[in-house]
């Protein structure tokens, strides 16, 4: 299994204000910087509820039908929009990621600090190259 991030940080280290608020971003998201590419080669992504809450206010749901797992403690919680490939799930880090192993996962793109943090913090966060990002 092979996780990898593809995020913008500002010059103090934070990927959104503390309102959870993405202002300081180019308006659509600028440049292109590779993402189609890198999106296309993950096989599902995984994000906590917070970053899927912030997900769902950019009106259109922005991953087609890419799998997507929401991380959450309360799972029946997460209203999944219409047409979304998307599930919520909960556990520790390692037992998300055995189960989207055992389901034929092999690159996952994570989505979220905190969730990126809690990866990094049980070792299951595989170092992988995508050009410079």
């Amino acid at each position: 299994m092979t996780a990898s991030i593809f995020m913008a940080t500002s010059l103090d280290g934070f990927i959104a204000r503390p309102d959870d608020a993405l202002d300081w971003l180019p308006a659509g998201g600028g440049k292109e910087h590779g993402y189609r590419e890198f999106i296309a080669a993950e096989d599902a992504i995984v994000m906590g509820h917070r970053t899927f809450e912030k997900v769902l206010t950019f009106g259109a749901w922005p991953f087609g039908k890419k799998q997507v797992t929401v991380l959450s403690t309360k799972p029946s919680g997460v209203a999944v929009p219409a047409g979304a490939v998307c599930e919520a799930m909960a556990g520790t880090p390692s037992e998300v990621v055995t189960r989207l192993s055992e389901r034929g996962l092999a690159h996952l793109y994570v989505d979220g600090g905190v969730t990126f943090q809690r990866l990094l913090e049980a070792s299951l966060y595989g170092r992988e190259e995508h050009g410079n990002h």
